[in-house]
Formats: structure tokens, sequence, C-alpha cells
């Protein structure tokens, strides 16, 4: 019975070793996971309400990305209230508690407002991801991909050996070079100076993301889903049209003898400035084909006489810029016409090229805008009752503008400011909290 015994503790002793090992594996993970704030897959995608069935597919498959993905989803909406904090309509609908701007009712409309909420959140999307690519924070990317490692390196050491061969022939033959070889060789120098590396933000991978994550929302094909994938389609021009070049000296005491640089996503606020400039010159679109063929975009009416009137293709051009000068030639012979079309040609073709990558980046609505000012739930406008507003502007901020004529009121607001701050070897700041008192001028 002994024997018996201990053989069955001894089966059942490597089984028990197996159970303990795994048990500690899951801790462990767990704890690491905790510990560099990796983010639990599931956990991520349930805590935002209103995504899509594809999109909770994509979040499942590649939850790391996804959580970059709403990470540059709220530096959108704060970045929005930064542009508009002085409008009647400062992105207060958006900031939701689901992180998720997509579920306010403001972007079932097709306002302007609508259209730059719809970029600026694909901008957001394809810049914090390419940036996290950049960072080694996602196991799906890495730095950009067109640099080659191994061809850096030997373009670097090819460039410092070259300087050096020119440095010492220079000091072998102890010549003194006119002004002109002088500037000769400094170019030289500086031609080579630089060389591509560190890690270049892979935006080609962050904008792909914001297409499959955001771009698969707009699925029923009407006018209003085509001028969402375009305004998304902007959103992410934005950034990628104003990628940055950056630098890093390297050499003796920073001698700067040497460059490494690399691409950097620009700093997201210059997206939000280019997105509000785009948002002034917003191009409404025409909806009376709704659900029929490709939108048409409604330009400004040509000021010539000569144009025909009858004729409604001379105030519009479809989406893709086809007819870009969106106006109609004067009345003439068909002979004319011919003789003139070889020499207007090359320059009607820049300017229809012009005119397409114009329309490319330009925000599209097709709904005008009411003024904000009431509270109305049901389209997730807030009203400006209660805003603050300055009543010595005549701008946007103004009291004039900001309470749509209802007047305001003064009212005396205390908050706390740091104030007394002084600096403690080493190294810190401390600061003295000071309660301030202040009138402030609130509209009605």
């Amino acid at each position: 019975n002994n024997n018996n015994s201990n053989n069955l503790t001894a089966t059942q002793s490597p089984s028990r070793h197996c159970h303990l090992h795994l048990i500690v594996v899951i801790i462990l993970a767990c704890c690491t996971r905790w510990l560099y704030g990796l983010p639990d897959g599931r956990a991520t995608c349930r805590s935002v309400p209103g995504l899509t069935k594809d999109q909770v597919e994509l979040c499942y498959k590649a939850s790391d990305v996804t959580a970059a993905a709403l990470e540059g989803l709220d530096m959108a909406i704060r970045e929005c209230q930064i542009q508009f904090q002085w409008h009647r309509w400062n992105c207060s609908s958006l900031s939701t508690k689901s992180r998720n701007p997509h579920a306010s009712n403001l972007l079932k409309k097709g306002y302007r407002e609508s259209a730059f909420a719809f970029a600026i959140s694909a901008a957001g999307v394809a810049h914090s991801v390419a940036r996290a690519c950049s960072q080694g924070r996602l196991m799906s990317c890495g730095c950009d991909p067109t640099i080659n490692r191994k061809t850096l390196n030997k373009n670097l050491r090819q460039s410092l050996d070259k300087e050096k061969k020119q440095f010492l022939q220079y000091l072998e033959t102890n010549q003194i070079l006119t002004p002109e070889e002088e500037k000769t060789y400094e170019r030289s120098k500086i031609a080579s100076r630089w060389k591509w590396g560190g890690c270049s933000h892979n935006m080609d991978f962050g904008v792909e993301y914001s297409k499959l994550f955001l771009d698969c929302r707009e699925k029923a094909g009407d006018i209003q889903s085509k001028i969402n994938l375009h305004n998304n389609h902007a959103g992410r021009m934005a950034v990628s049209n104003n990628m940055e070049f950056r630098c890093k000296c390297h050499g003796m005491s920073g001698s700067c003898q040497l460059k490494t640089c690399w691409k950097s996503a620009p700093d997201f606020h210059i997206v939000g400035k280019v997105l509000k400039h785009q948002f002034r010159k917003a191009i409404l679109v025409d909806q009376s084909n709704l659900g029929n063929g490709e939108p048409i975009v409604v330009l400004k009416r040509s000021r010539n006489k000569k144009s025909n009137g009858g004729n409604s293709a001379g105030s519009s051009t479809d989406m893709a810029g086809a007819d870009a000068s969106a106006t109609l030639t004067g009345s003439g012979s068909q002979s004319d016409l011919d003789a003139e079309q070889g020499a207007r040609q090359p320059k009607a073709d820049k300017n229809a090229a012009r005119m397409a990558r114009k329309l490319e980046t330009s925000l599209f609505y097709y709904q005008r805008s009411p003024n904000f000012c009431e509270r109305d739930l049901s389209a997730d406008i807030q009203g400006t009752i209660g805003r603050k507003c300055n009543r010595n502007s005549t701008t946007s901020d103004s009291c004039a503008s900001l309470c749509c004529g209802r007047g305001h009121s003064q009212v005396k607001e205390r908050r706390a400011e740091r104030c007394r701050c002084k600096f403690q070897w080493c190294c810190s700041v401390e600061c003295d909290e000071c309660h301030v008192e202040e009138w402030i001028s609130v509209c009605n």
C-alpha cells in the first residue's frame, strides 16, 4: 500500500508542478502588463461603446494599435477644443465618456463643423499610431521601413571616411586654398554632412490603420458616407503633407560634424491650424443627386458675362475635379475653339491638376450650420448659455457674438494658482498655492 501511495504521489507531482508553473506564468504576464502599461485587448475594446462590428474585430486583432488610435482620438478632441474655444461651437459635444467622438449626433449631420470633426479625428489616429510605431510600443510596426539600417550605417561610414581623407589630404599638401576652392570644399562637406538615421515616424502605417479603423464606418454609399470618407482623407493628408525634418548633431563637444536626420510627424497643433484654415474655406456640396452617382461640388459662378448661364455645369464640378475650372468659355465658332485648344491645353491641364489637389485637401459639407446659440440635445448642440466671453472684444470671443444678443452678466470667479515658486537644490521647484478672485463675463 505504501508503494502504491508513493507511486500515486510521484505521478501527481509533475501535474501539480505544471499547474503551479502555469499559474505563475499567468501572474507574471498580468504583472508585466500592469507594470509596462500594455493594454488588455478585450478590456480596451469593451471600454469604448459605439464601435462598429468591424472596428471591434479590428480591435481584438490589434488591441495595442487600437489603444494608440484611441489616444489619437483623445488628442484630436483636445486640439479641436483649443481651436474652437472662442467659437459658439467649441467641440464640447465631442468630449464624451466613451472616448468615441463618432458617437455624437453632431457627426450624423453634414455641417462644416462635422467635417472638421471627421478630419481631425482621422488625423489624430494617423498621427498617434505613426508616433507609437517609432517609439517601439506596438508589435505590428516599427520605424519607417523605407530606410535600410545596414545601408544607413554603410553610408555613414563612407561619409566619415570621405571627410577624413579630404581633411588629411588638406593637411599633407599644406596648401592655402583660394576663397573659391575653400567654398567648394565647405560645400562638399555640407553636402555629405547629414544622413538618414534615428527612427522616422511610420506615417504609412499610421495612415493605413486610420483608414482601416475609421473608414469602415462608412458603408452606406450615399452622399453623407462619401463626404465623410473624403474628410477623413483630408485629415490624414494634413498630417502626411506636413511631416517635419529633424536632425541630431554628432561630433566632439557637439560640433555637429555629422548630423543624423529623420522624418517626424508634425506637432499636432500645426495639424489643427491647417485643418482650421481648411474649415474656413470648406466647400459646399450639392445633395440634389442624393444617392445617385458622385456628389457635386458647388463652386462660385464665374463673373464672365459671356458664360452660358443655361448650363449648370458652369458652376459645378465633380469630386474628382474633372471640370476643375468650373466655368464655361465664351461663345464662339467651333473652328476658333479648336485652334485655341492646342495652345491652352498645357495651361488647362495644370489648372485642372492644381484644382484636383486643392479639392483633395479641402473639407466638404452639405448642410448649412445652425447658429449654435440655443441648446439642442438631439443634435448634441450645447448652446452658449453660461459660456465665458470677453466684453471688450469685437471678434468671435466677444460677448456680443457668443451670447447671441441675450446679454451677459458679471460673475466673481475664484481659482487657485501656483505662486511664489522657488528653485530648490537639487532639483525641484516648490510653489505656494494662491487664491485669485476676478470678475468675468458670462453669457445669459
